[in-house]
């Protein structure tokens, strides 16, 4: 059948093919190749964010509420892409790597989660099943399931091209790690000890010190300070569609000045720490080139 069909549509074949020779990941070292994984799992996580952001304030709007089966889209599409990304350019083991990595993070969750469950408990329905029961924690895992097992599938459609460098993902997945890194050490120093406003402003240094880390390792890349912008362009998108409007109507004479500041922050500090990425590739890129004075 498959023949058949390439006989009688030759152009479409062709273009499936020139598409999925693009589309595929360079085969990279296994650390890399894990990176890339994780990045390309950040960046589709972002959109798909913003996309149900958007549907969301559409039927909002409407005065009908969302069905709750689009949420889990965002991390059913995230974890297919990290999956497909790392198994298709570095193959089993860099597919474990990244499944490790993810691993962590929801091992890393279970202390908060624990602490929300004492003080306000867990939601209940069929989709979000309640979370403070060690069944319901582990049901409410279907979505990463779901996403790691349509990535191994896809891994097999998606066509690598060749020995490479992935800078987009390797970018998108260092600035992945980096804020994963600040937010855990975040949770455990700063984010109960302090009041709303200094925990705002510790968080908002901690990303950018995120992304100049991230802009360092762009620095090093093929065309980094051009990937550097198009990951901080798509991490941007969930705060055009989510965040800023929500933190936007927030605001109001009821709302508490600490409030206040920590939603003033939240709308603020994205772009910026959008602008640190750029900028620290662009610094660290110019720094590589200019020859020191040896006298």
């Amino acid at each position: 059948m498959r023949e058949g069909l390439a006989r009688e549509f030759p152009a479409a074949v062709r273009a499936a093919a020139w598409t999925r020779a693009r589309v595929g990941p360079h085969t990279e070292p296994l650390l890399w190749a894990a990176i890339s994984g994780i990045g390309a799992g950040f960046l589709v996580s972002g959109v798909a964010q913003a996309l149900v952001g958007l549907a969301n304030r559409a039927v909002m709007s409407a005065r009908s509420e969302l069905p709750f089966a689009l949420f889990p889209l965002v991390t059913i599409t995230g974890s297919a892409a990290a999956a497909a990304v790392s198994l298709g350019a570095g193959g089993l083991t860099a597919l474990a790597l990244e499944l490790a990595y993810g691993a962590l993070g929801i091992a890393l969750r279970i202390p908060g989660l624990m602490t929300f469950c004492e003080r306000s408990g867990g939601g209940r329905n069929l989709l979000d099943p309640d979370q403070c029961t060690t069944a319901g924690f582990l049901a409410s895992l279907w979505p990463q399931l779901v996403g790691i097992g349509l990535g191994i599938a896809l891994a097999r459609a998606i066509a690598t091209r060749g020995s490479g460098i992935n800078s987009l993902l390797r970018i998108a997945g260092s600035l992945a790690i980096a804020l994963t890194v600040l937010s855990q050490v975040w949770t455990a120093t700063f984010a109960q000890a302090t009041n709303t406003l200094t925990s705002a402003l510790t968080l908002a240094a901690g990303m950018a010190a995120a992304a100049v880390a991230a802009g360092v390792v762009a620095a090093q890349l093929p065309r980094g300070v051009r990937n550097a912008t198009a990951v901080a362009a798509i991490w941007l998108l969930p705060w055009l569609a989510l965040q800023l409007p929500l933190g936007l109507q927030s605001l109001g004479p009821s709302v508490s000045p600490d409030i206040v500041g920590a939603i003033t922050i939240t709308i603020v500090v994205p772009p910026i720490v959008a602008a640190f990425l750029v900028l620290s590739a662009a610094v660290a890129s110019r720094a590589r080139f200019i020859p020191r004075d040896l006298a």
